[in-house]
């Protein structure tokens, strides 16, 4: 009875068909911000790479390349030079010129800014525009990963910054333009004519928020869903492939998946604590059970792709005993009922539940309570920037520049200057960090963060989880999707819907 009853319920909540050759993807959570400058979260990330441009963006193979700009010069040190393509426009038709980038930067930088991203820029002195083709970058030193600060969506020059969940700084001038944007519900982009489109191409995209993963998957099965990357449930995949109208493919991904700790909290600052609770964790058995093997267990934030990874690190396996050892030699011996005086809240959403369920199982067997916490994304992500848990975990998507060890690890980078929401402080990943940050040469920067990864493997400010593979489910009828290691769904744009897809669709 319950595939019927689940059909019902799509049938209700799907609100109607998107119009004639748009796409429908399912997405889990709606995007906090459509702003570039405010967006922080995957989602709106995934979304403001279809309807903004970029001085630069990461390609196919996870390295920096032009976007807006057509070259890119670094004369000194502290300063590089970019030079955009001709005959650039928004979506209203406004040309875009150095103009525009320059005040995205600025307004992000101004004083009282609400940007989170202005911590990015703590090395930008300046950004000038010389002329409506040119666009200066001045760092106050030398900074290895500028090239990451570029990657802000341009806005109009005068673009309000609004509140977080605003829609009015929505013009961008990539291949869509945003159409309508309701909250939890759906994001629709139109295809921005002022950008060519090949034959077949789509008209457009909705961006519908299914929370239930159930659902999800139930909504490619009925044809209602035309693509989803990244969330469906693993042992949902093989209902999925019997399917013959849709196709299921897997690529090694970039995004890491890490349990934090905070370290206000005087237990967790406890290596043996830390170690302990990683040696707990039976990771491989996660990965085999809970993932469905669409992942592989990680040594670090950095995966094999990535041309700063090491991996020759500090280890820990799953090893029960040498847990119980290390509770013991901190001071938390087991009661007579077998549980330690340790009790821990772990903070999630309900799509992280199942993960949460699975650590309170394996930490409940050397005696440590785990409570589950689960919120709507919204209010979770607000409890993690306050720094308002005691484990958690989460993803870091797209990473390309080692930069983001100091981000996640710098003492000086808690919210909202930074993204370090644990509170870790270590004087020598301080330094470390740093220095990575000022060493152009690439083989002494690549020095630099062979240590900075040995150390987070010995200091485990997180325990390393695993990389996701990229798993898109999508209609067979779909053509031309590029996948990108970081998981960008920048392809779409390019993507050729057959006309069996729009014959089922109907009109």
């Amino acid at each position: 009875m319950l595939l019927p009853i689940m059909l019902v319920l799509i049938g209700c909540r799907s609100g109607g068909a998107p119009p004639p050759g748009y796409l429908q993807v399912d997405i889990d959570t709606s995007p906090l911000a459509l702003d570039p400058r405010l967006g922080t979260d995957a989602m709106s990330s995934r979304i403001g790479e279809l309807v903004f441009n970029a001085l630069v963006r990461v390609d196919e193979h996870d390295q920096f390349a032009g976007d807006l700009a057509a070259s890119i010069e670094r004369p000194m040190p502290t300063v590089i030079v970019f030079h955009l393509r001709p005959g650039l426009r928004f979506s209203d038709g406004r040309s875009l010129t150095a103009r525009d980038v320059k005040f995205t930067y600025d307004s992000i930088l101004a004083p009282g800014s609400i940007s989170p991203k202005a911590a990015m820029f703590s090395e930008l002195a300046a950004v000038d525009a010389p002329d409506d083709t040119t666009v200066v970058f001045r760092m106050h030193h030398p900074y290895a990963p500028a090239l990451e600060m570029a990657t802000v969506g341009v806005v109009p020059a005068g673009t309000p910054i609004g509140h977080r969940g605003a829609s009015a700084a929505s013009l961008g001038s990539g291949p869509f333009a945003v159409e309508s944007f309701v909250r939890d519900e759906r994001v629709i982009l139109r295809r921005n004519p002022y950008r060519s489109a090949a034959p077949g191409a789509p008209r457009g995209i909705v961006f519908k928020i299914v929370p239930d993963p159930t659902v999800r998957a139930l909504e490619l099965a009925e044809g209602i869903c035309d693509f989803a990357e990244n969330n469906i449930e693993p042992n949902l995949l093989g209902y999925l492939e019997k399917r013959p109208a849709l196709v299921i493919e897997r690529f090694p991904g970039t995004t890491y998946q890490y349990l934090a700790f905070n370290f206000r909290d005087p237990r967790l600052k406890d290596l043996r604590v830390r170690r302990a609770i990683a040696y707990a964790l039976d990771r491989r058995a996660i990965v085999d059970h809970l993932r469905y093997r669409t992942a592989r267990v990680a040594t670090g934030m950095l995966s094999p792709e990535n041309a700063y990874y090491f991996g020759d690190v500090k280890n820990y396996p799953y090893d029960p005993d040498r847990a119980d050892a290390l509770l013991d030699q901190a001071g938390y011996p087991r009661g007579l009922d077998g549980w330690r005086r340790l009790e821990f809240v772990y903070k999630t959403t309900p799509e992280g539940q199942r993960l949460g369920e699975a650590f309170q199982a394996m930490l409940g067997r050397v005696g440590i309570r785990l409570r589950i916490r689960v919120n709507e994304f919204g209010t979770f992500y607000g409890d993690i920037q306050r720094g308002n848990f005691d484990l958690m975990s989460l993803q870091w998507v797209g990473i390309t520049d080692p930069h983001q060890y100091r981000m996640v690890f710098d003492s000086r980078m808690t919210p909202p200057r930074g993204l370090n929401r644990g509170a870790y402080a270590n004087p020598a990943m301080d330094r470390l960090v740093t220095a990575g940050d000022s060493t152009l040469d690439p083989s002494a920067r690549r020095a630099v963060y062979r240590k900075v990864q040995q150390l987070a493997a010995d200091d485990l400010p997180y325990v390393s989880l695993w990389w996701q593979d990229n798993v898109v489910v999508m209609k067979r009828s779909l053509g031309g999707f590029r996948p990108y290691p970081n998981g960008s769904l920048r392809s779409l744009a390019e993507v050729t819907i057959g006309p069996r897809a729009l014959a089922e669709r109907g009109p």
